[in-house]
């Protein structure tokens, strides 16, 4: 049987993820680099459970040689990723994560080839933004003769960031990045804010440092990209620091949590498409996504080397995990 490694599953959504494949049927195992954690998972779940540092080669490369694809659930993947997709690419697996971070999907990308030569593919972002913004992008760039720029918006309505997504936002403070004639650049403005529709509202959305200007380089061979975030509510701080931050929301917390994808797209004739899609809460939809996802690729459904969401499976990807696509006039 074909067998998926979950790794990093000890995490909070790591264990929304792990939860969910035990439910879905599928063979996997599950990998972190506590014992004491990964054996009490691995138990409640009634599958085996590897202790693995990824930072030790010999020990991951015989780990992945035993699966045919790996889902990364350890962030920050600054400091997993490379380490896994290598692991992958030697040993023929396939490999998803669930990171938004844009230095990961630029490492993703010059491995294209190399993907493509192992015959495997490699997607990081098979969670939520990713999935929803690369989707709803993809869906709004078929609308337009020649898309020339892509707006893409993010949004929340009862949010509640986990402590890793905390740990992982504070690290990327500071850095920003837009796609600007195909180019990957440091924007004139980088706290640069604008309108957006997101249905519900029409939102103030801040330049957001996320790696969307390469996804939806990939699903849509759009040149000029950037990527904006609603401001919302100041989260307020435990004394202790992110460390001392919930692990992450409850499950009402995470029933009352609306999000939101936007893409405003223009052509080269100055035609204007845009439209939303709306999902549940990121945490609960990542973890739908990246079982999903990884289910497609051990029935074979694939395209090696690096793709995107959308460039894989389409604009209805979205649609088929339960996310909801509207129309709407661009805010400006």
């Amino acid at each position: 049987m074909t067998k998926l490694l979950i790794y990093g599953a000890t995490g909070y959504t790591g264990q929304m993820i792990a939860r969910l494949a035990a439910q879905r049927g599928l063979n996997f195992r599950i990998g972190g680099r506590s014992r004491d954690k990964v054996d009490a998972l691995a138990s409640a779940l009634d599958v085996e459970g590897v202790v693995l540092d990824v930072n030790d080669k010999a020990a991951l490369d015989a780990v992945v040689q035993d699966a045919d694809c790996v889902i990364n659930g350890a962030g920050p993947f600054a400091a997993t990723a490379s380490q896994v997709i290598g692991a992958c690419i030697a040993n023929r697996a396939h490999y998803i994560d669930i990171t938004g971070e844009v230095d990961v999907f630029s490492l993703a990308e010059t491995l294209d080839v190399a993907a493509q030569e192992a015959g495997v593919m490699i997607m990081p972002g098979a969670g939520w933004d990713v999935v929803p913004s690369d989707c709803i992008a993809r869906y709004v760039a078929q609308k337009i003769s020649d898309p020339v720029s892509l707006r893409i918006g993010l949004a929340h309505i009862n949010g509640i960031p986990s402590r890793g997504t905390l740990r992982t936002g504070l690290a990327a403070l500071g850095r920003q990045v837009v796609r600007r004639d195909d180019k990957l650049v440091v924007p004139d403005e980088p706290d640069a804010v604008v309108e957006m529709n997101f249905g519900y509202a029409v939102q103030k959305c801040r330049r957001s440092p996320l790696g969307d200007v390469v996804t939806a380089r990939k699903s849509t061979g759009i040149p000029n990209i950037e990527v904006f975030m609603a401001g919302g509510a100041a989260l307020k701080m435990p004394d202790g620091g992110v460390e001392a931050f919930p692990e992450g929301p409850s499950d009402e917390q995470l029933a009352r949590w609306r999000a939101f994808a936007a893409a405003e797209v223009i052509g080269r004739d100055g035609s204007r498409a845009s439209a939303v899609v709306e999902t549940g809460s990121g945490y609960g939809f990542t973890a739908k996504a990246a079982v999903d996802i990884a289910a497609r690729i051990l029935d074979g459904r694939l395209t090696p080397g690096f793709q995107s969401p959308a460039s894989a499976y389409g604009a209805r990807l979205v649609s088929d995990l339960g996310g909801v696509i509207t129309d709407f006039e661009p805010a400006c």
